[in-house]
This record gives structure tokens, C-alpha cells and sequence, in this order.
């Protein structure tokens, strides 16, 4: 909405009032306004933003510059809430345990793979879920391209569902796929690249899968 006069405190609770909505409807812009001291202080920042200036054309451009910037923040928070694509292979002689768990160590072929990450075989059967990623004895919580890193798979034993120098997959769901679609601008070529392995091998299965 537009008014006439300094930015007090109703206009900051209206903003906030739009978060839940759609947080970039949550800001108040001001022309050759005033903000006072009061409202700087007790504003919920997390949620509103305020941008005031005195030239119209500067105050657009750092509204069009917050709006790209809190967008790519909002995508980045969600894509760290998927399985991301990941290809690894099984190194030979770095079996540490067969099962319950299997500890082995893995080299990270492309994407990046975390703990949680459910994985399957070049033929999409899915084999375990990924317990925990360490690297030099320490946990880490990803491991990207060129990584070689011990993993604990619950769910896998090797020599059963996999072999030394196997590769597996993690396992994206069809509704994992299609976010990750939607986000692909801030994925990595190598990520791209195993997207599009694990897309074809789930649809050797299903042929509509991600379609």
C-alpha cells in the first residue's frame, strides 16, 4: 500500500503481516522519508525489511538488488533441505565393516552426498541410507567432487548388494527430482551431470519418471 509521511510502526506490522505470505512482500520502501530511531530498534529485521532513500531511481534499484539476493537466499535454504544428486564408488581394499553398518571408504564421483541420503545401485535398487561421513577421523557433513571420505550405509552389505569398486547413486525421490529441476540454476555442472545419470536410470523402470 502507499501513504503519506515517515515510516512508523503500523506500516512496519502491515509488512510483516505479508511474511507468511510471501516474504518479499515483506519490506517497506521509503521516499525522502524518515525512519525513526524507535522503529530501527523494535522492527523484526528477520522478517522486514526497510529500505529508504532520497532519489527514486537509487531506492528501486536497492529494492530490485535486495529482492534478487533475499531470493537466492530462500532457494539456497531449500535446496540444503534435499537429498542432493551424488555418484560415489566403493574404493577397493577400504572395507572396513560389511554391514550393520557398512563402513567403507568412497570416492565422490560428482554432486555431493550427506548424511541422510538414501542411496541405490546403477541399477536403481536402493540399498541403505547414509549414516555418517567422516575424513580424517573427523564427521563431516558433505562431501563434494574429488572427496574420498569413510561412509557408514545403514541397510547395505557388501558383498551382497555391492562390491568393491561399485557405484552407487543417491536415491532421489521423483518429487526430489522435480525441486531440484527447479533450482538447477544453483546446482554444479557435476551435479547436473549425475542428475541426469540417476534420471535415466530411474527411467529404465518407469519412463515418465521426473517427466
Amino acid at each position: 500500500k502507499a501513504a503519506i509521511g515517515d515510516i512508523n510502526r503500523k506500516d512496519v506490522m502491515d509488512a510483516e503481516s505479508n511474511f507468511d505470505k510471501d516474504p518479499l512482500l515483506a519490506v517497506v520502501l521509503g521516499f525522502n522519508v524518515q525512519t525513526s530511531e524507535e522503529i530501527k530498534k523494535h522492527a523484526p529485521t528477520d522478517k522486514v525489511k526497510i529500505l529508504c532513500n532520497e532519489v527514486i531511481y537509487r531506492l528501486i534499484e536497492e529494492y530490485e538488488l535486495w529482492k534478487k539476493e533475499y531470493t537466492k537466499s530462500l532457494e539456497e535454504k531449500e535446496l540444503d533441505m534435499l537429498t542432493r544428486p551424488a555418484k560415489i564408488e566403493i574404493m577397493r581394499g577400504y572395507i572396513f565393516r560389511q554391514n550393520n553398518p557398512a563402513v567403507f571408504g568412497c570416492a565422490v564421483l560428482g554432486g555431493k552426498l550427506k548424511p541422510n541420503d538414501a542411496v541405490m545401485t546403477k541399477d536403481g535398487k536402493e540399498v541403505g541410507m547414509v549414516k555418517g561421513l567422516q575424513k580424517d577421523n573427523e564427521n563431516v557433513k558433505q562431501a563434494g567432487k574429488n572427496a574420498q571420505v569413510a561412509v557408514s550405509v545403514d541397510g547395505l552389505t557388501i558383498g551382497r548388494q555391492a562390491n568393491e569398486g561399485d557405484v552407487l547413486y543417491t536415491a532421489l525421490s521423483e518429487d526430489q527430482f522435480q525441486k531440484l529441476k527447479a533450482l538447477k540454476k544453483h546446482l554444479s555442472e557435476d551435479e547436473k551431470e549425475v542428475i541426469k545419470e540417476i534420471a535415466e536410470i530411474r527411467r529404465r523402470q518407469n519412463p515418465v519418471w521426473g517427466v
